[in-house]
């Protein structure tokens, strides 16, 4: 009995031990990420209920959207970023459209919004209008129409829904990578038109997360070893993602080198690509090209630049990429021939070097730069702007 009773004691005191030591650890943890973490890590770390009760998190970059499912969160400003009264990155845009104005809209994804450079100014777009106004062409604007992650789903009910109320007399599509992914999905009867194999509806007011994320310690553990995704992630908050997809899978395992695994095991990522195909991709790009037509605008379809030379970066390096890219590129030219509307072989005018990129397909200040500039002068040779007037 006595045994006994000194292995229930020192397993209490263990017990005991260990209770206070992560009662005081996770004490630590929390003054830390309340007191003393930048924003960065104050965003990566936080619980949903400390994002709530902080202004850091008051205006989040983009917000739900009843049809396109999130977009730019109007009136966003962070920096020197800003998103106008639309939930358009970049100024005010005058309503109605100024008489004798010539309005260029540009539609994508990130590498339209241009994600990766901090001021709105040195985006595409803002930098396209700049250049053609160097040019002569002073009666320009030019109006960034693109959102982070979007594919010509997005675009599609974007330009039907938001753009053409601002009344637009030329587009400028530019989609490529985030049409890849949505393909990333197994079984094949999940690949549908609507995307629902690839986007899940957005997250809900309600959030319950497991049980051992209201712990700051456990959860900054767990985000650290990539367990869980922030509280305030995209993939958390906005972009949810539903077990069918496996594109971020398919990232992953590049990265750390461990592909196959998983479902790709039963069946390759090249062979999920050729089982769905880019017939959604080519339905989406006709329409908008038909809507534009049905309003008399005029439509650009860009070719989609990268570079390889990213090795550390599956989405632009592996084969089963590139390939895509490949097709949709002459998939755009051909569906540009078949509407007699414009192909800007962007892609082949583009350099690969990395000066350009922050990651093989983003641009930095400088790519962005130069894609206005070769975008400006397409425009300009084959005469898709008015005249300007001396």
């Amino acid at each position: 009995m006595k045994k006994i009773n000194e292995v229930f004691a020192n397993t209490f005191l263990v017990i005991v031990t260990t209770l206070v030591t992560f009662a005081i650890l996770e004490a630590i943890a929390n003054f830390w990420l309340l007191n003393l973490a930048n924003e960065k890590y104050f965003l990566r770390y936080a619980s949903l209920k400390q994002l709530q009760d902080s202004d850091i998190s008051n205006l989040p970059r983009y917000s739900p959207h009843r049809y396109i499912g999130f977009y730019p969160t109007p009136g966003y400003i962070k920096g020197q970023d800003r998103h106008n009264s639309l939930g358009y990155r970049g100024e005010e845009i005058e309503q109605p459209k100024p008489a004798g104005q010539f309005r260029i809209a540009c539609l994508g994804g990130s590498t339209t919004y241009t994600s990766d450079v901090k001021d709105y100014r040195d985006s595409y777009p803002y930098l396209l209008e700049k250049y053609l106004k160097t040019r002569g062409y002073d009666k320009v604007s030019v109006i960034n129409a693109g959102g982070g992650s979007w594919s010509s789903w997005e675009s599609l009910v974007n330009f039907q829904f938001r753009v053409l109320d601002l009344d637009p007399d030329l587009i400028i599509v530019y989609h490529g990578i985030n049409d890849i992914s949505p393909r990333f999905v197994w079984p094949p009867e999940a690949f549908r038109g609507d995307n629902s194999g690839a986007r899940a509806p957005n997250q809900t007011s309600i959030f319950m997360p497991g049980i051992l994320e209201y712990s700051t310690l456990l959860r900054i553990a767990m985000i650290s070893t990539g367990l869980i995704n922030s509280h305030a992630s995209f993939e958390t908050t906005i972009d949810r993602r539903p077990e069918t997809y496996h594109g971020t899978q398919f990232n992953k395992q590049k990265i750390r080198g461990v592909y196959p695994e998983g479902v790709f095991r039963e069946v390759s990522a090249a062979e999920i690509l050729e089982t769905n195909r880019a017939d959604y991709f080519e339905r989406n790009i006709r329409n908008i090209i038909a809507i534009a037509s049905g309003h008399g605008i005029e439509t650009v379809l860009g070719s989609f630049a990268f570079s390889p030379l990213f090795t550390d970066q599956p989405k632009v390096s592996s084969d089963e990429y590139i390939g895509a890219y490949r097709e949709y590129n002459r998939l755009l030219e051909q569906l540009a021939n078949d509407t007699d509307q414009h192909f800007f072989d962007f892609a082949a005018a583009f350099p690969t070097d990395k000066r350009w990129y922050t990651d093989g397909r983003h641009v930095n200040e400088e790519g962005a730069q130069l894609k206005a500039e070769l975008f400006g002068n397409f425009l300009i040779d084959n005469r898709l702007l008015p005249i300007p007037q001396p």
